[in-house]
């Protein structure tokens, strides 16, 4: 079973395609979509975790659509938590079933992590310390 990733209030991403990242948040991640912002020059998708608590805010701005880079933000990489080292298995095979390259499950100190992208290059990480 997946367990919920945590250990984090909210974080908010620039993405290039407002409804391309939504979708892969929703499917890859499992988080669920609380509510939506619709404008001409911003659009924005939260979410939260099923089990609550916590949130991931998407947002697209039109001025910057053309020219996208993930780097601009100052964003190098999110990384999640999860409870057991069984977890990251879990989560390599759920990337696995939805397609998504990953670096297997790797062991550093002090745990293990499991690395991989979304849909713009942002680097993602789900980790687990002993």
């Amino acid at each position: 079973m997946v367990t919920e990733l945590a250990r984090f209030h909210h974080v908010a991403l620039t993405v290039s395609d407002l409804d391309r990242s939504a979708s892969w948040y929703g499917d890859v991640l499992g988080l669920v979509e609380l509510f939506r912002e619709d404008g001409d020059e911003r659009r924005s998708v939260v979410f939260g975790f099923p089990s609550g608590g916590h949130a991931v805010g998407l947002v697209w701005h039109a001025s910057h659509s053309e020219a996208f880079d993930p780097t601009r933000v100052g964003l190098d990489h999110l990384s999640f938590g999860v409870d057991h080292r069984e977890d990251l298995d879990d989560w390599a095979r759920r990337l696995d079933d939805r397609d998504v390259a990953h670096s297997d499950v790797i062991d550093v100190a002090p745990g293990a992590i499991l690395n991989f992208k979304d849909p713009d290059g942002v680097a993602l990480a789900i980790f687990w310390d002993r």
